[in-house]
């Protein structure tokens, strides 16, 4: 059993990829509890899509394709949010028309250069053995100013999250707040690119938060539930990914998957079984009685 831990421990690039993907997990882990609040998981994965045109650019400048896809999703972020405020169109429609014309000009982008194929399946379901020290620098610092946005603009985006009716009526600047939470997201949402790809981020930033929703009841600890969640499947999936040699994009959300699938059995708030035995103990002590 230690030899099985210490193994791809051994390897810098490994080493390198745990690290990442433990600041992923915690930035998207934190910041994905307010998705699945504000019931806005579609956003997220229309946002994985959005930043496909920057990443693609940075591709063929040879630029930092966090900080450009950072750029495109934010750009998108803010275009969804404007556009829905305005009520140019509903949300659902306004969300669909932005990420499939951002998606399809990053398809358009990318089929200009020679490897297609192979940049096309780095960006879709990521690389996170390609990464290098500098995308750890750029992977910390979004995930610092993630955490440090969410402490300090907390109760705000906790009071807009659950009530934008009584928070606007209570003075709040609601549209401001949404532009900032949009911008967190689609930061977490770039982030998460060298680990799992556009196509599979939405689960990291999901699963794991859905996962705490089974597990604590207060929003602050569903953000640690939902961070350590997300270490761990990125940590679990990484070392099936090692052993197995499979993808470590797929590794990570499937051990995601997996991690709600126990928590949805045996949480002791909302588990199948542990809510089928008290049933049978109500049962039990109505016919006792």
């Amino acid at each position: 059993m230690p030899a099985l831990l210490i193994g791809p421990l051994e390897f810098e690039l490994t080493r390198w990829a745990l690290i990442e993907a433990t600041i992923v997990s915690i930035a998207c882990g934190v910041l994905g509890v307010l998705v699945v609040l504000r019931g806005l998981s579609f956003i997220g994965d229309a946002l994985s899509h959005c930043v496909v045109p920057g990443v693609v650019v940075a591709y063929l400048t040879h630029a930092n394709q966090e900080i450009l896809g950072s750029m495109a999703a934010l750009l998108s972020a803010w275009g969804i949010a404007l556009l829905t405020r305005h009520r140019v169109l509903g949300s659902d429609p306004t969300i669909a028309v932005v990420f499939t014309w951002a998606f399809a000009l990053g398809l358009a982008l990318i089929s200009a250069t020679r490897s297609y194929m192979s940049d096309l399946t780095e960006i879709l379901f990521g690389a996170i053995l390609a990464v290098r020290p500098e995308d750890l620098a750029v992977s910390g610092g979004v995930a610092l100013l993630v955490l440090v946005a969410v402490i300090v603009f907390y109760w705000p985006l906790i009071f807009v999250s659950f009530d934008p009716v009584a928070a606007r009526a209570q003075g709040l600047p609601v549209d401001r707040i949404d532009l900032i939470f949009f911008g967190l997201l689609a930061l977490a949402v770039v982030s998460g690119l060298t680990a799992v790809g556009s196509m599979l981020v939405t689960g990291l930033l999901i699963v794991p938060a859905a996962t705490a929703r089974l597990l604590a009841r207060r929003v602050a600890t569903q953000m640690v539930c939902s961070a350590s969640v997300g270490c761990a499947a990125s940590w679990i999936g990484l070392y099936t990914s090692y052993y197995f040699d499979i993808a470590s994009g797929g590794s990570i959300v499937l051990a995601a998957v997996l991690l709600f699938a126990v928590a949805l059995l045996v949480s002791p708030l909302k588990g199948i079984v542990p809510e089928w035995l008290r049933r049978r103990y109500r049962v039990a002590s109505t016919s006792a009685s």
